[in-house]
């Protein structure tokens, strides 16, 4: 199967709808939803948001004109960003139609129209269908009450009409809008792709089942194999995209309906030969695969994943409904390494249940799956996103405190309150910080993988040993200051701790200045050659 190329004409002179949103990586939602209303006549284009770029998109607003503004609110956290953004648009004369989408708007939209007076409106859950409605209809709002997946103020109140059943077929939605790929390494050119919508999971923590479960609809949903597998043929062949980031939340690979699939996307990439040319990488849980499994993916070009450990403690994982132990997140990252794939887990050192003692339980499943320097491990407070089952149970508890667009938490145990701070103060930059010491290194160390496995020598392997003795210098530096941290907390009252400061800011100052020191060596240790030794793409057709 050969699908429509994945780069479409865009009309500057007459814009209907500007898209703004977060583009870290490709922002697959807003793509999708340009490249729909593109094949359906409608003028679409995309302005890419960074925190405090306004006169970006301002000038972007002049310069298009569009009828609408859409932008991507995925979560709370963004509330007060983009109110400042909806703001200053106002402000400087804008007079577009404003609307978003998201997790937070969708399930909570009176909410967010509330809290942002300059919207008009909110496209819920999947957006194409809703916002091509909204288009149709937008010059008769009297027709706005019988468009699905909408939420509108009418004469002071708020309209939310029910929602649009999920979208049936993903291979009936058009490609999504590409420009030019971005690039990663030594010129290395990239691309995000999904390949399913939706999650059978319910984590207690993790509000993507709650957006997927209130349209109609199943709660997952695949592409066709080969209908990815063209895509990505074609972007390799018109634009030598080499390295392919999945974004699906959960990689298709654990039910038998999902193997099946997944059995037919790799015969895809094997018939095609795209599997020795590309490398790709995914997102899954840690009882998804198996040595077999993962020997196949990686036969026809698999080469990083994303894990999903969340917690190193039986407790904190039955907390988060993970329906995982310790022991199985233990053997998955052995796994992974013991094939040399390049490696990234998200964990959560802190979550609404986490006691003393599951902290200890962490901070040993850090030091044992980080101290030989495999990966950096990072960690975080868990956060309760709004829709979550963690979220209605704090709320229950009388537990939940914060503000809507930061919402947050106490412990049970006030000690842990001021261990938590402690770390957080510390460990702020190291571990959300996109120039911190741990950060490059676990970019350093995805370039470095990438790079060897389309070209390895004898210095490859020196640049590789020297990034895991600094990575191992700075997970066993994070690991041993918990750990003294926590031994404070464990040893002593709350105002025992008060009385503490000059200690646990030596602490601090030596977390820090090892920090730095690592942050340093990483910034002045090039990568071993320049560019890899690629051959030149072929053609498939």
């Amino acid at each position: 199967m050969r699908m429509a190329s994945a780069t479409r004409s865009v009309d500057e002179s007459k814009t209907d709808v500007l898209l703004v949103g977060y583009e870290n990586q490709e922002n697959i939602g807003l793509r999708s939803i340009m490249s729909y209303l593109l094949t359906q006549g409608y003028q679409a284009n995309l302005a890419p948001f960074q925190t405090g770029s306004y006169a970006e998109v301002l000038a972007a607003a002049r310069r298009y004109q569009p009828r609408v503004i859409g932008f991507s609110l995925i979560f709370q956290y963004a509330l007060e960003e983009f109110d400042a953004i909806m703001s200053f648009l106002r402000k400087k004369g804008v007079r577009a139609h404003f609307t978003a989408g998201g997790h937070f708007p969708s399930l909570r939209p009176a909410e967010t129209l509330e809290l942002l007076p300059h919207l008009d409106s909110i496209v819920r859950f999947e957006g194409e269908l809703t916002i091509l409605e909204l288009l149709r209809h937008f010059d008769h709002p009297e027709k706005w009450p019988d468009i699905q997946g909408l939420a509108f103020r009418k004469e002071g109140a708020i309209m939310v009409t029910p929602p649009r059943p999920l979208v049936k077929d993903l291979d009936s939605l058009p490609v999504i809008f590409r420009d030019q790929p971005r690039v990663v390494g030594d010129d290395i050119r990239m691309a995000s792709m999904l390949a399913s919508r939706g999650c059978l999971f319910n984590c207690s923590f993790c509000s993507i089942r709650q957006f997927y479960e209130q349209p109609p609809g199943p709660l997952r949903r695949f592409r066709s194999p080969e209908a990815v597998v063209s895509e990505m043929v074609d972007l390799y062949e018109e634009k030598d995209v080499r390295l392919f980031i999945f974004q699906d939340d959960d990689f298709p690979v654990r039910t038998a309906r999902e193997r099946k699939w997944l059995n037919r996307f790799l015969q895809a990439m094997k018939s095609t030969g795209l599997g020795k040319e590309v490398r790709w990488k995914v997102s899954c849980r840690v009882d998804d695969l198996d040595p077999a499994t993962l020997d196949r993916m990686m036969d026809q070009g698999l080469m990083a994943v994303y894990l999903g450990v969340e917690s190193g403690s039986e407790e904190g994982l039955k907390a988060l409904n993970k329906r995982v132990t310790p022991t199985q997140n233990r053997a998955a990252i052995d796994l992974f390494k013991s094939h040399d794939l390049a490696l990234a887990i998200g964990f959560m050192l802190f979550d609404p249940s986490s006691t003393l003692a599951s902290v200890q339980e962490n901070i040993d499943f850090l030091h044992a799956v980080g101290e030989d320097g495999y990966f950096p491990i990072n960690f975080c407070k868990m956060l309760p996103y709004v829709g979550t089952p963690v979220e209605t149970q704090l709320r229950a508890e009388g537990r939940l405190k914060g503000t809507v667009a930061h919402p947050d938490y106490n412990f049970l145990d006030p000690r842990l309150d001021a261990y938590a701070f402690l770390v957080q103060r510390i460990f702020s930059k190291r571990n959300f910080s996109a120039d911190s010491g741990a950060a490059l290194l676990q970019k350093a160390d995805f370039q470095h993988r990438l790079a060897k496995s389309f070209h390895q020598d004898s210095a490859t392997d020196e640049y590789g040993k020297t990034l895991r003795a600094l990575i191992a210098r700075s997970n066993n530096s994070a690991v041993a200051t918990l750990q003294e941290l926590l031994e404070a907390a464990i040893n002593n009252d709350l105002d025992q701790l008060a009385s503490m400061q000059d200690l646990l800011v030596e602490i601090a100052a030596r977390e820090w200045q090892e920090e730095a020191e690592i942050e340093n060596q990483v910034l002045f240790q090039p990568p071993p050659h320049g560019k890899p030794k690629i051959p030149p793409s072929k053609s498939f057709s």
